[in-house]
């Protein structure tokens, strides 16, 4: 009988353990989409983003930002459109990248990048924030949303992920990256036409 009695001790010990895991494992999946709870329905913009992230990882993108944050090989430089890119500086910011999707898709034009200095996240921020980019609740948060930082830019990719180019390790990671909710997101603007 006793050793009956360990033997189902044991079991029933086993048998806990498991269905901790099991229900640790869940609990950790279902808090990870809390806040993250929306079909992810890609759009154009982030489709866009992956497309033009998925280019960069490809081929060896460096990140530049003309002073000593840089990480790249070669000299430091900023192509004004994605397509210039290709063949000139293979370097990329977080407002280049953003501006550079946008641009895509007609969202800015070459000239808006020029005119307005769109290489400086805070500028470019502001540009849409002036230019029909409305701003929505981080609750209503859908991919394809710029996040807004002080100083820094990225796009919402769903599920608590976003394509971001602020450094090199995220420009080599396969994206969309988990978004840090750590760092203050001052703003989410939505385009004009979604």
């Amino acid at each position: 009988m006793k050793k009956f009695k360990i033997i189902l001790i044991i079991y029933l010990i086993i048998t806990a353990i498991i269905i901790g895991f099991f229900l640790l494992e869940r609990k950790t999946a279902v808090l990870d989409n809390v806040f993250y709870n929306e079909p992810v329905i890609e759009n154009k913009i982030s489709i866009k983003a992956k497309e033009i992230h998925d280019y960069m990882r490809e081929n060896n993108y460096g990140y530049c930002t003309y002073d000593n944050r840089c990480n790249h090989d070669g000299e430091c430089g900023l192509n004004i459109t994605f397509e210039a890119s290709k063949t000139g500086h293979h370097n990329t910011c977080c407002a280049t990248y953003v501006s550079w999707v946008l641009q895509e898709l007609g969202y800015l034009t070459k000239q808006d990048h020029i005119d307005n200095y769109l290489n400086g996240a805070n500028n470019l921020i502001r540009y849409l924030s002036q230019n029909g980019w409305r701003e929505v609740d981080q609750n209503e948060i859908q991919p394809g949303d710029i996040l807004c930082y002080n100083g820094h830019i990225a796009i919402y990719g769903g599920r608590g992920r976003k394509y971001d180019a602020g450094n090199r390790p995220l420009l080599q990671e396969v994206a969309p990256a988990k978004t840090n909710w750590g760092m203050k997101v001052e703003k989410i603007l939505r385009a004009p036409d979604l």
